[in-house]
């Protein structure tokens, strides 16, 4: 506040209840990123940040209202999906699983996320605002070879945009076509790290980026993304068979099962306020949690599905029924994959809702439960 107030605002005013400041114009400073990046850091290092953070908020940067004067502006990031759900999401779009592509307008002090209302305002379409933020984008990524790939890890200079370099087409690639593969990393808004696909490496690397994911003030992934044979970026564990691929199930599982933390959350906080889902006039449901399971085979996730209770089930590897029987205990019919439920139940998912939600109100009928107990891969 002492910040705020020498910035010129002197009637601004701190919430508890949301841990943000409030403007006296109506903008609000959320304080939860800059109080994770400052905690670690001693009080000299603190108050730059601050004071830098602070004269970022309180900018007069202002975004151009044509297209002409914003286009060379636009920048493409990647974020996790659930960024902005408890507000008008910017304009996004799927990037790989759990990670969405989101356009910005590079401002000299600050960044700001393009909204939907904006593209209108600028009388083009949302296609044309992403072609023009990846144009922009590969202007400023710098071509790479086989020859350099080690350990290169890109520091990020507020300018580079160095861990969206992913979007651009052919940069990852770049680095392919030696003896090993290259694999990124984007722990983090600021980080890009890429190796070589060595397995003893890549042991090392998977631990680090998992710390280094839990501990972020704005945590993106803590998947290993390469190329698969036609240069397209995938996540690790969509690119074929290699000994680290328990490492690389790991980290997806743990990226499922964060992101759809974060949603449950939200999720039950808007049906506690409005008992229901008001874009969707969808009635309260158990909006079930994803658990994180080990197998001889890997790392996946679960979510169960108990009698008698009406769900939004996520997205997960496998589904677990459960009832209790005659002696009241409960009991566990069958583990079926994802996929199969949805296609014996007829299942279809939720509009809007990301990461994907599917609603399921009632138990399956003795004909279904045959069904999914004949493709229980548990037997």
């Amino acid at each position: 506040m002492t910040t705020v107030r020498a910035h010129g605002i002197g009637d601004a005013e701190y919430s508890a209840e949301d841990f943000s400041v409030h403007h006296s114009d109506g903008r609000v400073i959320f304080l939860d990123n800059i109080f994770r990046e400052c905690q670690q850091l001693g009080a000299a290092e603190r108050e730059e940040r601050i004071t830098a953070f602070i004269a970022a908020m309180t900018g007069s940067d202002d975004v151009p209202g044509d297209w002409e004067s914003v286009r060379p502006m636009l920048r493409s990031v990647l974020r996790p999906v659930t960024l902005g759900q408890d507000g008008p999401r910017p304009l996004h779009r799927a990037a790989f699983p759990f990670i969405d592509e989101i356009v910005v307008v590079d401002l000299p002090r600050t960044r700001s996320f393009v909204s939907v209302d904006q593209v209108a305002s600028w009388g083009v379409d949302a296609e044309q605002v992403f072609a023009a933020a990846r144009d922009n984008l590969t202007a400023l990524s710098k071509p790479g070879s086989p020859a350099e790939l080690q350990i290169l890890r890109f520091v990020e200079d507020g300018d580079s945009y160095f861990a969206s370099w992913l979007l651009v087409p052919g940069w990852l690639a770049g680095y392919a076509g030696g003896e090993a593969r290259p694999v990124a990393f984007i722990a983090e808004n600021d980080s890009l790290l890429v190796v070589p696909d060595d397995p003893e490496l890549l042991v090392e690397v998977f631990e680090m980026i998992e710390q280094q994911y839990r501990d972020a003030a704005r945590p993106v992934s803590p998947q290993g993304y390469t190329v698969d044979e036609h240069g397209t970026v995938v996540p690790f564990d969509e690119a074929g068979p290699h000994p680290s691929m328990p490492l690389a199930l790991r980290a997806r599982a743990g990226l499922a099962a964060t992101e759809y933390s974060i949603q449950t959350d939200h999720l039950n906080d808007v049906f506690e306020e409005y008992l229901e889902l008001p874009d969707l006039d969808i009635a309260p449901a158990y909006a079930a949690t994803v658990n994180y399971e080990e197998s001889s085979d890997g790392a996946f996730t679960s979510v169960v599905w108990g009698e008698g209770v009406e769900y939004l089930l996520p997205e997960t590897d496998v589904v677990r029924f459960l009832r209790r029987d005659d002696n009241d205990e409960v009991e566990l019919l069958c583990t079926v994959p994802f996929p199969t439920v949805v296609e014996i139940l007829g299942l279809t998912p939720l509009p809007t809702i990301e990461p994907t939600r599917f609603e399921a109100r009632h138990w399956p009928d003795p004909t279904a439960l045959a069904r999914l107990r004949a493709a229980d891969i548990e037997q």
